[in-house]
């Protein structure tokens, strides 16, 4: 949603309005979308141990749906890796710098203040293909 939305539109707004944004929304955003993945891995290792009843042999790469899960829960897993570690610190560090700079009574971000942004748009992108990977391997494997 970032990356897709709220990024571009912020391109629209001058650096003041623009860096005040950040720093009030992106926190909480960050903290949302942390606790929406985190909770969603964790509610996802439960169901696959109420559904295998215990029994993780279902993961098996000898059976076309033990590939399909296991492949889409490895490749869900590293969006969430890259979630974690690169985009929300990537995030954190922009606001970070606004921060900084609003401190100092500074009105233009620093040279170096876009490269964050690219890089957190950048795994964010990336998070979100490998998120529509996972669920293409996840309902593949609804069908054996």
């Amino acid at each position: 949603m970032f990356a897709f939305v709220i990024g571009p539109a912020l391109k629209k707004l001058s650096p003041p309005s623009s860096g005040e944004f950040l720093v009030k929304v992106v926190p909480r955003v960050v903290l949302f979308f942390r606790i929406t993945a985190g909770t969603t891995v964790l509610f996802g290792v439960l169901f696959l141990y109420s559904f295998s009843h215990g029994d993780f042999s279902i993961l098996s790469f000898s059976t076309t749906f033990g590939t399909d899960l296991t492949v889409g829960l490895s490749i869900g897993f590293v969006a969430f890796l890259i979630s974690e570690f690169v985009a929300v610190p990537t995030q954190l560090r922009a606001v970070k710098m606004i921060r900084e700079m609003q401190a100092s009574g500074q009105h233009q971000p620093p040279a170096e203040f876009p490269k964050p942004l690219k890089r957190a748009s950048d795994a964010a992108t990336l998070a979100v293909v490998l998120l529509i990977l996972t669920s293409v391997f996840m309902v593949a494997s609804g069908f054996y």
